[in-house]
This record gives C-alpha cells, sequence and structure tokens, in this order.
C-alpha cells in the first residue's frame, strides 16, 4: 500500500461522512495498466488497486470498463470499504479525447458506479493536473504513446499529439522501439552501419536473427504493441554502452517531445513567463539522454520555464480534480 502522501490541499472540504469521510476516488487508465488509489480526507493513501490497460481505442468499452472495476473494487477493498462509500470520483483515461468515446465511456461508468460526483478525464489531463499541483504549467507524457498538454494563468487549456501510433506518438516508447526495429533491419541489409541493437533485440524475441522479425511484428495480437514499446528499454540500455545508432534515437525522440511542448507554450502565450513543464512516463526513465536535448530545445522558446519531475502522479491528479469538482457542485448548491 502507498504511505502517506503528504500537502495534497485537502483541508478546504468541510463535510463529515461515516469513518472520517469524505474519500475521494483517483484512476488512471493508460494503454498498460490501470491504476486506482482511494484518499481519506487528510491526503493519506487508504486504498490502492491495478489492473490491466483501460485505454478506449486499443482494448475496447467493455475491456477498458473491467480494468477500471478490477482496480477501483480493490483499492476499495484494500481501504476496508465499499465503492458506494466514495465522496467524488475522477477516472482518467486515454482514447476517450473524442466527444463520441467520451460520451460512450461517461456513461458506462456511470451505469457501472454511483458515485455522487463523477468526471471522466483524458490521462494527459489527470496526468497535467498532478504535475503542476492545479497550477499553470505543462506536462510532456512520454509512455506507450505521448502528449503535451498544458494551462495558463487565464484557465485556457491546450494539447498537442496524442494521435496514437499509426499517425503520431513521436517521441514515445512506441516511437522508440519502432525506430529500434528499423534500424536493426536496416543494418542487415547494410543500409546502414552495424548497431548493437540487433543482437538485444533478437535476443528480446527469441530469435536468431533479422529475418525472422516479420512473422513476430506483424503478429495480429495486441501484446505486439506493448512489445514493440518495451524496447525501447533496450534503445536506452544500448546508448548507455555508446551505441551510435541508439544515441541518436533517442535524440531524436526528446526532439520530437521538445516540438510537443514548445507547441503547447506558443498557443498559450507562455513564452515569457516562469512556470514547470514536468515530464511523466516510462522513457524518461533514460534520465539525461533524454531530458538534456529536451531541456535545451524548450529554453530556446521560454527561457524562464524549467524541466522538472511532476509534484504528484497522474492518479493524484485525477484526486485533485476530483475534490475540485466536489468543491463546485457544493458552491453551486449554496
Amino acid at each position: 500500500m502507498s504511505p502517506l502522501i503528504e500537502d495534497l490541499g485537502f483541508a478546504g472540504i468541510d463535510i463529515k461522512g461515516e469513518s472520517g469521510g469524505p474519500f475521494w476516488l483517483g484512476v488512471d487508465g493508460g494503454g498498460t495498466h490501470t491504476r486506482a488509489e482511494v484518499l481519506d480526507s487528510s491526503g493519506r493513501v487508504c486504498g490502492e488497486g491495478h489492473a490491466d490497460a483501460a485505454n478506449f481505442l486499443r482494448v475496447g468499452l467493455a475491456a477498458a470498463l473491467n480494468s477500471i472495476k478490477r482496480a477501483v473494487n480493490e483499492a476499495c477493498a484494500r481501504a476496508g470499504m465499499t465503492p458506494e462509500r466514495i465522496t467524488a470520483a475522477c477516472v482518467g483515461l486515454a482514447g476517450v479525447q473524442h466527444p463520441k468515446h467520451h460520451h460512450q465511456m461517461l456513461e458506462a461508468l456511470k451505469a457501472a458506479f454511483k458515485f455522487p460526483v463523477l468526471s471522466l478525464e483524458t490521462d494527459a489531463r489527470i496526468a497535467l493536473a498532478g504535475a503542476t499541483d492545479l497550477q499553470p504549467g505543462v506536462v510532456i507524457i512520454a509512455g506507450t504513446g505521448s502528449i503535451s498538454c498544458g494551462i495558463n494563468s487565464r484557465g485556457e487549456f491546450v494539447r498537442a499529439g496524442g494521435w496514437g501510433p499509426v499517425m503520431g506518438d513521436e517521441g514515445s516508447g512506441t516511437y522508440i522501439g519502432r525506430r529500434a526495429l528499423e534500424t536493426v533491419v536496416s543494418a542487415y541489409d547494410h543500409r546502414s552501419p552495424p548497431t548493437g541493437l540487433t543482437e538485444k533485440v533478437c535476443r528480446y524475441f527469441g530469435i536468431s536473427s533479422p529475418p525472422e522479425l516479420p512473422s513476430v511484428i506483424y503478429n495480429s495480437s495486441p501484446k505486439v504493441n506493448r512489445e514493440i514499446a518495451q524496447l525501447s528499454k533496450l534503445v536506452v540500455e544500448a546508448a548507455r554502452e555508446a551505441d551510435a545508432a541508439a544515441l541518436g534515437i533517442l535524440t531524436d525522440a526528446a526532439l520530437e517531445l521538445a516540438r510537443a511542448v514548445v507547441a503547447v507554450i506558443e498557443r498559450l502565450k507562455m513564452q515569457d513567463e516562469r512556470f514547470r513543464v514536468a515530464y511523466v512516463g516510462g522513457v524518461f526513465e533514460a534520465g539525461e539522454l533524454i531530458l538534456s536535448p529536451l531541456r535545451e530545445s524548450i529554453a530556446v522558446l521560454a527561457p524562464h520555464a524549467f524541466l522538472a519531475p511532476p509534484l504528484h502522479p497522474p492518479v493524484i491528479g485525477a484526486v485533485k480534480l476530483a475534490q475540485a469538482n466536489y468543491a463546485k457542485k457544493e458552491q453551486l448548491v449554496r
């Protein structure tokens, strides 16, 4: 179970529920896994749950909803309570950007859960809320996919990227993994220099040489997409061994992520302001191999912006939005 999460700013709502309520629920559902957390009025995590992917577009409505249910039920069970005790909830999901998908998923959630306050946001929106603690700023997310979004002091929200593996996701784990595959087959064809990625990729898939890759990669199983994203870890490993091809892939990924951040900053007209650009997602486990070129590119446009880790994880961003939405409802009632 998670430790105490301090100073989440939950003291502003003065309501009394059974056994020390209110209870806030946040859900973060992406292309790889789903996480749910229940927090009490002091900001303490009292229950946590996990499940499989909940990306609407990749796994479908039914599978996504089932993952959310499993994560929520587990979190509530670990908190020693039923979901009916939740005061307000916010679910952040990948794949619900389109109004049609958002409506379908929200209706399914309302049918599955009877929370007094329930909101549905994109995974990017909850990441931003957690990363900047609901303050003006920008977040760049690079995990299985990639997206950047931000909010300024006027409350204007914009996003860039998030178009999926076929049309976008530049700089993501999928992008890096795809580039690794391209590099391996290119080196096999003698179209580019040899690379240490060849041995690593073949070993990962349990094959002896690149000609065996098509039968693995063009498999219709959804698992293959996740495995391609996991290749990004091999690229980082090779880059730390000074493999030129791997270093080039990571630099290109960082520059692609920077383009998304810059687009958000320009549209929000924040070039001259000081704010946090938070980074979220497994790609950033590469450390300075990604962060250094990303930082340099952002500084050209917004010299006062600072690249930093998120203040809180996305699931806590969902909790914060749940609390904020409850506060708004209370104000309307009054």
